[in-house]
């Protein structure tokens, strides 16, 4: 079975997550994926779309196309499946408390358009298929985390602190926004606890009276830095673009055993599961109050780490994905509905 995955860009996040590390988990289910990138120009995008008939599907992935492109790809496409990690029917405007920030009457169209139009939509948490179901009713829609390379994991094996407690962050200079919202309660633990803030991004902040160490991401390192953080935090604000958001750094954390802090927003919810594979917290000093009872009870540390490796490896790890991708394919494709 042939499978065409358009994606944005090689170098977006969500593609190499949700595409191209699935690929040899496919490949042993007897499916080949073709990755392509969705070409800018018109003439070359033409071309491509009007070639997509020779796959046997094809996944949009996270891309949403005008009615002129997208009606070309679906006259082409055999079977078309859509994949998405992000609330993109919203404007990312977090964390503005304003409702009317994350309005986009283009984005919430295109975004009904394709989840109407394909055979199969694929969403990243239960939050996003809730809007999948709600602007296109009785449209399959499957849910799919995005999962994490277990083969690449680095694990804490101890949990007593050095020198200092290293609380850590991973993601995207466009989210470090939401360490503001901690802020206070980073300074207030710093005053009381040796403590060092480390960043691992593509930039970093500056919080007066805390301790910040800005480390470089690379694809190779996020791991072996994650496993030397002593606390991971996903700090997130309560708006309708973050309730989308796929969890994906409090899994990172999880899967290297380190027990994390993070909002109980979206996702976060289901993947804490009432505090038993990490901690959450609603409030700025709820996330001081959490942060503390790690920092100050190692046995608390030691089982959250320990669980929330166990739960990535069960439920999250990359092979387990992957599967669950491949039998959605085939299903798709063959229309078996026993097929798995």
């Amino acid at each position: 079975m042939k499978v065409l995955f358009l994606i944005k860009s090689h170098r977006t996040a969500s593609s190499r997550i949700r595409v191209v590390d699935l690929l040899p988990v496919l490949q042993q289910n007897g499916i080949e994926g073709t990755v392509m990138p969705l070409p800018r120009k018109a003439w070359q995008r033409l071309r491509a779309l009007s070639r997509t008939g020779d796959y046997d599907a094809v996944v949009l992935q996270k891309g949403l196309l005008n009615r002129l492109w997208f009606a070309l790809l679906r006259r082409h496409a055999g079977r078309l499946i859509f994949d998405f990690d992000d609330a993109i029917y919203y404007r990312s405007a977090s964390p503005s408390p304003d409702p009317h920030a994350y309005v986009s009457k283009t984005r919430a169209r295109r975004f009904r358009r394709t989840v109407n139009g394909v055979d199969l939509v694929i969403a990243a948490n239960a939050v996003l298929a809730a809007r999948v179901r709600e602007m296109a009713p009785g449209r399959e829609c499957a849910v799919m985390a995005s999962s994490i390379r277990m083969d690449r994991i680095c694990c804490r094996n101890t949990y007593e602190f050095g020198d200092k407690i290293v609380i850590g962050w991973i993601g995207a200079r466009t989210t470090l926004r939401f360490l503001a919202l901690i802020a206070d309660g980073l300074r207030e633990l710093s005053r009381r606890f040796p403590l060092v803030l480390r960043i691992v991004a593509d930039a970093s902040v500056s919080l007066d009276g805390v301790e910040v160490e800005f480390v470089p991401w690379t694809l190779e390192t996020q791991y072996e830095e994650i496993s030397r953080f002593d606390i991971g935090i996903m700090p997130l604000s309560p708006d309708p673009y973050s309730e989308g958001k796929a969890a994906y750094k409090l899994l990172q954390y999880l899967a290297c055993g380190v027990p994390a802090v993070c909002s109980p927003v979206g996702m976060n919810v289901d993947v804490s599961a009432g505090d038993r594979f990490c901690l959450s917290a609603a409030t700025p000093e709820a996330f001081t109050r959490q942060l503390e009872r790690l920092m100050t009870d190692a046995r608390l540390r030691r089982g959250l780490g320990v669980a929330g490796a166990e739960l990535v490896r069960e439920k999250y790890a990359h092979d387990v994905i992957g599967n669950q991708l491949a039998a959605a394919i085939r299903r798709t494709v063959t229309g078996d509905t026993t097929a798995s």
